[in-house]
């Protein structure tokens, strides 16, 4: 199960991109904030330092009221100015009301009087002390503003980011969901390659090799489509002989004509059924891979000719086994089996009344290497690359068969990494070489 609840790549890029949007928005948004406040409480200070300078240099910044240095104005309230002597005598206070303390300290500091604090800058002159004070709530609700002046193209920008970041990952993903959509409105028959057109280079192999699966299982089903035409063809001429021999009972006469056709019913009975059993053991060995083991050939071969021997021996043929006493490779022994028997079975077939086979098993550091020789009619080189190939028989051949033997030879050494080689045998017939590389399967 994800991590991540959000299981779209789309709904996840914009989770992440719009979140780190607001989030920098926000952060940024309180660093100007706070730098605003910083800088407009900087300049206030410069402000004060500056009123100070002037008074101290003789300008006439302020006129003297009536009463003796009083300047009463409303406006002027939030800057408060003292000028005394160097004796403590005050010479102008600018707001009668609010008096700050008698306290003299040069530079900045901070004062309150009547509750209220405030900020005040004392300069000392050599013929007067200068004071200008600043209410502090005056200073922040302007810094505040100031400072809200500042963040509002971000906090109005921010949404607009976001709203350009949604159209842009909207609109990069649509070939995803145009390609989305193509597979979904297929038809189970459809295994035609997927257009890659227009897709993002991460996207793009993930397409190719979807193609390249629906190709392999393209070729799959063809062959599965060839197979049950080709095995529907071939259990269509036994099942009509059996439905021939059938009637010959019913046709018969005496208990000889009787006996002998059921006879033939029987044999016939028994190559449909070996027919059938080829074809389901073809059809396990097309079937996905199964899991594989460290397996011994040799005693795979013996068990093999064990199970021909009472053919073999019917028809008086030889069979001998020479080379390695054990050849341990990884594999499916069930498969092996199968391989060795057929392997075996047809030698001793295609080997004349008491003729020879012999099975030869070799083990070396690059490869195991089965070898099966008969003395039989062998098989023409031209022939060779087509006895492969389901159900096809030599015209020359007339031992019974249903030509699937070697076909399913070849798909149990495809399956193993092996190959499988037709040459001429020393014993005058044919030699079936099976090489089973040494690798982790």
């Amino acid at each position: 199960m994800s991590r991540f609840p959000i299981r779209s790549l789309r709904g996840r890029l914009l989770a992440f991109l719009l979140a780190a949007i607001f989030l920098a928005a926000l952060l940024q948004g309180a660093i100007a904030y706070r730098g605003a406040l910083i800088q407009t409480d900087e300049i206030f200070d410069h402000q004060l330092r500056r009123i100070a300078l002037s008074l101290g240099n003789g300008n006439p910044l302020f006129s003297t009221g009536p009463d003796g240095g009083v300047l009463d104005d409303p406006a002027a309230r939030d800057l408060i100015i003292q000028i005394w002597t160097p004796d403590g005598v005050r010479l102008f206070r600018s707001t009668p009301k609010l008096v700050l303390p008698d306290r003299i300290v040069p530079g900045f500091s901070t004062v309150e009087t009547e509750g209220n604090a405030y900020r005040m800058y004392t300069l000392q002159a050599p013929l007067q002390v200068i004071q200008v004070a600043q209410d502090v709530r005056v200073r922040k609700s302007t810094a505040r503003s100031l400072a809200l002046r500042t963040i509002w193209p971000i906090a109005a920008m921010a949404p607009l980011l976001m709203l350009v970041v949604w159209w842009v990952v909207s609109h990069a993903l649509t070939p995803v969901e145009r390609t989305r959509r193509q597979i979904a409105s297929r038809q189970p028959d459809d295994l035609s390659p997927v257009s890659d057109s227009g897709l993002p280079d991460e996207v793009r192999p993930l397409v190719r090799e979807l193609n390249l699966l629906l190709g392999r299982v393209r070729q799959a089903f063809a062959a599965q489509q060839q197979f049950v035409t080709d095995a529907a063809h071939e259990l269509r001429t036994p099942l009509a002989a059996l439905k021939l021999q059938l009637e010959s009972i019913k046709r018969a006469q005496d208990e000889a004509s009787r006996q002998q056709a059921f006879e033939r019913l029987a044999a016939g009975i028994e190559r449909s059924a070996r027919l059938v059993e080829q074809l389901l053991s073809l059809a396990r060995q097309e079937a996905p891979v199964a899991s594989f083991a460290e397996i011994d050939l040799a005693d795979v071969v013996r068990t093999a000719i064990s199970d021909v021997l009472p053919q073999a021996q019917a028809r008086g043929v030889d069979i001998g086994m020479e080379g390695a006493p054990s050849a341990r490779l990884r594999g499916q022994g069930d498969a092996l089996a199968l391989l060795v028997r057929n392997l075996v079975d047809n030698a001793v077939k295609y080997a004349p009344q008491s003729g020879r086979v012999d099975v030869r098993l070799a083990n070396d550091r690059q490869c195991v290497t089965l070898d099966v020789d008969d003395d039989g009619p062998g098989i023409p080189p031209s022939e060779r690359s087509r006895v492969f190939d389901r159900f096809y028989r030599l015209h020359a051949a007339e031992t019974p068969g249903s030509g699937l033997g070697l076909a399913i030879v070849k798909a149990v050494a495809a399956r193993h990494g092996a190959t499988v080689e037709l040459q001429d045998s020393p014993l005058g017939g044919l030699r079936v070489r099976v090489r089973f590389p040494h690798r982790a399967t």
